[in-house]
């Protein structure tokens, strides 16, 4: 009995060894193609209402990545491989056929879209759907769309930068220096807004004559549809984020009365609060209160001594009539021409005052549109800390 159990043991063992052996299925790193960045543009628009896209994935090539010593000769760190098709898995499927190496998508960074792209209703939104389904993808994927043709962008970058979908990257990481650059958005945030219908901003890339990329300005999505409405010049995104960011860094120009003077504003730090002060269904009244802390960064003239207190008073309140200057300027933008919530009062409504969102949510952006029929009103304050490295406390013991 013990012999039969162990030949019984014996054949088990052989017909598991070959399953044994290693990862059968592994494909070496030198044979995978890295994807760090992908471009989508449109190509046709056909009549019987489908589409022809173009993808473009930018794959590293690691023996470009190495420093000088390292590298080949002059290759470049990166390929970039352009496919068209009616649909992403079709063009994806084209292009196992246009390189020798398998596309691997687990470390990708961004995800580009034209304009062209983003004006369809529906289309983005299909897009979006394909990545979030795609088990390689990550929804901190970000996304941007570009002014002009999207893979255009994934071959522009600076001397110092190897590889431009990563420069592109961290242009996105510096936004926080410029008022004008909304932080950036990821797919898992896109996602979100998708399934509330909720109307929302993506950050804009700009191309200028094929050889610099300017990160500024959104676009604006309707909910609704999905589709891109217009776009938010830089004064309005700069308006966008004294109501919406929180604790961005950045620097606008104001103008003080007094002498007529132009000074730069460094800001340290925004807090912002939206509140409902009067529940009218017909006519809602909204509360925006700004408060904002910065430094004194530039000067430009003479006339006043900029350590003086009464004089840092006319910033402070310089500072605060731009702000609400800018913020007054989205709000005008988001009722009377998008004619959709980007400031996220839909937000406060649903957290803060439920049974009357239930009361009014159908007819928020549609129907009778209560939205732009709101009371929005703008107060903000704003403290200058500093002077260059010089406190206005410090300043102030002095005198």
């Amino acid at each position: 009995m013990r012999k039969y159990h162990y030949f019984e043991f014996l054949l088990f063992i052989l017909i598991i060894l070959p399953f044994l052996s290693g990862c059968w299925d592994c494909v070496e790193i030198e044979d995978r193609g890295f994807v760090v960045g992908s471009a989508i543009d449109l190509v046709d628009k056909k009549s019987d209402g489908t589409y022809e896209l173009m993808l473009t994935n930018q794959a590293v090539v690691p023996s470009g990545v190495g420093t000088p010593m390292e590298s080949k000769g002059n290759q470049e760190a990166y390929m970039n491989i352009s496919a068209t098709g009616g649909s992403l898995f079709e063009i994806t499927r084209e292009m196992s056929s246009l390189t020798s190496q398998s596309l691997f998508f687990a470390h990708i960074k961004l995800l580009l879209l034209s304009e062209d792209v983003v004006k369809e209703p529906r289309l983005f939104e299909n897009i979006m759907d394909v990545h979030l389904r795609d088990h390689e993808m990550r929804r901190n994927l970000r996304i941007v769309v570009v002014e002009g043709e999207a893979r255009k962008a994934l071959n522009i970058k600076p001397e110092n930068e190897k590889i431009p979908a990563l420069y592109i990257h961290s242009l996105m990481d510096n936004n926080y220096k410029n008022f004008g650059a909304l932080k950036t958005m990821h797919i898992g945030d896109i996602h979100e807004k998708l399934l509330s219908e909720r109307s929302y901003v993506v950050p804009e890339l700009h191309i200028y004559n094929n050889k610099f990329l300017q990160y500024k300005g959104a676009v604006v999505f309707r909910g609704i549809s999905n589709e891109m409405i217009d776009s938010l010049s830089e004064d309005e995104t700069k308006g966008l984020e004294f109501m919406t960011e929180k604790d961005e860094g950045g620097v606008i120009e104001v103008e003080v009365e007094v002498d007529g003077q132009k000074l730069t504003v460094e800001i340290s730090k925004i807090n912002q609060t939206i509140q409902i002060k009067d529940e009218n269904r017909e006519n809602l009244s909204v509360e925006v209160a700004i408060n904002i802390e910065g430094d004194v960064g530039e000067r430009f003239g003479q006339a006043e001594n900029v350590m003086d207190t009464s004089y840092l008073k006319k910033v402070e309140e310089a500072t605060a009539n731009r702000v609400k200057e800018l913020a007054e300027k989205t709000i005008e933008k988001a009722q009377k021409d998008l004619k959709v919530d980007i400031l996220g009062i839909s937000d406060i409504l649903y957290q803060r005052h439920y049974d009357l969102w239930n009361e009014i949510k159908d007819n928020w952006v549609r129907g009778g549109n209560s939205f732009t029929q709101s009371n929005i009103h703008v107060s903000t304050n704003a403290v200058i800390e500093s002077v260059g490295s010089i406190r206005k406390d410090k300043a102030t013991e002095s005198e």
